[in-house]
């Protein structure tokens, strides 16, 4: 301890040893234990020398020994001067260590508890199963939570309370609809829904299913409450044979089940058998390398996902190109894994897609370059009430890569020579696309109607303003004696080319096109316009205009429902969707097909419908792999 003597003023540090405590030798030993580690911490679960066990080592030493060694214990006394010190520099070692141990099995445990475990019902899948389907009905971890939160968006599901009985109820009237009414929910489907349920299909059931035979093959797994057996769940089962102590019966043609514990076993006869050899064996998909690692890409608990075994399927589909003679180039670009995961936050539905990196072929150094990720530039060029848009980011440099791909392999080089020496009419590739770096597409309304806009972003302003005076003189050329006007006009400080085919049956027929629309009054206009490093193509009343009045501070990207989908999908990225599914429903309610009942769609579908905010998709690839996440989001 930190000392001041008040004489001499600093303060000094004692490193002095405490007195020693004496314990006489007749004193009675304490009552309190120290309380037991937890199994799998250091130190736990086997205490040392408890008489109290029956059967531990040391329960058979006598009361004479217990007190024996607390009179040793009496016995100790100070020890002074470098001894003291020697054995106090032990002491901060002894206590060093168990910090170390403690912090390592803190360190150990929160990896094990934050590690999401794979359930009991995926080792009944065998490790070669190429797709592998898992659905959570129990709404594992922060699941439950947060689908009730996203459902108390909408009518009936704001009591929280009973969430689960809203369920069973919702659940009940789908599958009343779809039987008919033969079927009861909560008797015959919920007591398979206690916990995972899972689906599998091997090599041999993906050839089998799809050869002449078209046979089925694959297993489910159910994790039942343990109160239905096969005959009650469907009906009828007859006895087919006793595998491995597992009882398999018939209940209807080529389907058969099994009962193993909790579990129910269903499929045909020799999947049954392979998952129960999985299961026994310790060889189910759990020991598979690649869907291990694919399921542990997912982000958070799920509540269902799909995973294929991409390396698998190119083994069979290379079996089946080489039989009828299929080009297997492509083939080898397939990941050696996809998996799709689903789950739910407070506001929406999230789906992730995702893939280990692809082999990339060697291509000239006068390929360009793979694109980085990028953020929209449409985003603050479109108006807030844009109704959906598209953006693709590197679209040149990626179709020359693409390209590029292509006539590396020898099946294909005939043919992108013939492409290269149309388009060298034009400049070449690199003059056609060589200059886009984004591309975009957006529905916009106008009115009552919606119009759309093409938008194509450059390398900089020069060459967007060079290919759109190519683009006029083009159309000015193709004018000379056909109905097709073109002319110009200035809004906002921006030239505007207004271009009118005419009719298209009889511009089509111009061409030797046979167009079928003769006689139809079917005519179409567009407008052309550049603004900065930005080409733009619009069809549609007023919609090149809408887009060029649009500032920064009243853009789509400044409004809630955009920012929150791109917040989830993530961006930079190699492409985005953004739909405004609110802003939709009043054209779909105005356009609704003859045949809708507009009294169900009022009571039945719009009041649902009316809570969900937006959709929006973001795909990304980087060296890790490609991942594209599509949400809708409610409100």
């Amino acid at each position: 301890m930190i000392e001041r003597d008040p004489q001499v003023g600093p303060a000094v540090l004692d490193l002095a040893p405490p007195e020693p405590v004496i314990v006489p030798s007749d004193a009675a030993p304490a009552t309190d234990e120290i309380p037991q580690a937890p199994l799998g911490v250091p130190g736990g679960s086997e205490p040392q020398g408890r008489s109290d066990i029956p059967g531990h080592p040391g329960a058979e030493s006598s009361d004479a020994e217990d007190h024996a060694a607390t009179a040793s214990v009496a016995s100790v006394v100070a020890p002074s001067g470098r001894g003291a010190m020697g054995r106090s520099r032990t002491r901060w070692i002894v206590a060093g260590g168990v910090a170390a141990l403690a912090t390592a099995g803190a360190i150990a445990a929160a990896v094990l508890l934050g590690a999401r475990p794979l359930p009991e019902a995926l080792r009944y899948l065998p490790a070669d199963s190429v797709v592998v389907v898992e659905a959570r009905p129990e709404l594992p971890g922060d699941q439950r939570q947060n689908l009730g939160n996203l459902l108390a968006n909408f009518p009936g599901f704001a009591d929280q309370s009973v969430l689960t009985q809203k369920l069973d109820e919702t659940f009940d009237r789908i599958v009343s609809a779809a039987s008919n009414g033969s079927v009861d929910y909560a008797a015959r489907i919920k007591p398979l829904l206690a916990g995972p349920m899972v689906a599998g299909v091997a090599a041999d059931g993906i050839t089998a299913m799809a050869g002449a035979q078209r046979a089925a093959k694959g297993l489910v797994v159910a994790t039942t409450d343990g109160s239905v057996s096969c005959g009650f769940v469907f009906g009828t089962a007859g006895s087919l044979e006793t595998f491995r102590g597992v009882d398999i019966e018939s209940v209807k043609d080529d389907l058969a089940c099994a009962l193993d514990g909790s579990f129910m076993l269903i499929g045909d006869v020799s999947s049954i058998r392979a998952g129960i050899d999985a299961h026994l064996d310790g060889a189910g998909v759990d020991t598979n390398a690649r869907f291990t690692a694919a399921r542990e890409r997912l982000e958070g608990d799920q509540l269902g996902l799909v995973f294929v075994d991409g390396k698998a399927i190119v083994g069979i589909a290379a079996d089946f190109a080489s039989g009828v003679g299929v080009d297997t180039a492509l083939i080898s670009k397939v990941p050696d894994w996809v998996i799709v995961g689903l789950r739910v936050i407070d506001d929406a539905v999230q789906i992730d897609v995702q893939s280990p990196p692809v082999a990339e072929t060697d291509l000239a150094s006068t390929v360009p370059t793979d694109p980085p990720p990028a953020t929209s530039r449409y985003a603050a060029l479109l108006p807030a009430d844009t109704l959906a848009f598209v953006e693709a980011h590197g679209v040149g440099a990626n179709l020359q890569r693409a390209l590029a791909i292509l006539k590396a392999d020898p099946n294909q080089t005939a043919a992108i020579a013939q492409l290269e020496q149309v388009v060298s009419a034009v400049g070449g590739m690199e003059n056609v696309v060589g200059w886009v770096e984004d591309l975009g597409l957006a529905a916009i309304p106008t009115g009552d109607s919606v119009g759309g806009v093409v938008l194509i972003r450059g390398t900089d302003a020069a060459a967007v303003s060079a290919r759109l005076a190519q683009l006029r003189n083009l159309l000015i050329l193709a004018s000379t004696g056909t109905d097709i006007t073109v002319n110009d006009s200035e809004h906002a400080g921006v030239t505007i080319t207004n271009v009118d085919l005419g009719d298209l049956g009889s511009l089509l027929s111009g061409f030797g096109v046979d167009s079928g629309i003769s006689g139809v009054d079917a005519r179409l206009s567009f407008t052309l316009a550049a603004k900065n490093d930005v080409l733009m193509l619009a069809v549609g009343d007023g919609v090149i205009e809408r887009v060029l009045d649009t500032t920064s501070e009243s853009s789509l990207g400044t409004t809630g429902a955009y920012q929150r989908v791109i917040s989830l999908t993530g961006s930079p990225n190699d492409a985005e969707v953004y739909v405004a599914i609110d802003g939709l429903l009043g054209f779909v309610e105005s356009n609704l097909p003859a045949g809708v009942d507009i009294g169900t769609w009022i009571m039945g579908v719009k009041p649902y419908l009316e809570h969900v905010a937006s959709f929006g998709d973001a795909t990304v690839t980087t060296g890790a792999g490609s991942r594209s996440r599509l949400v809708i989001t409610v409100k």
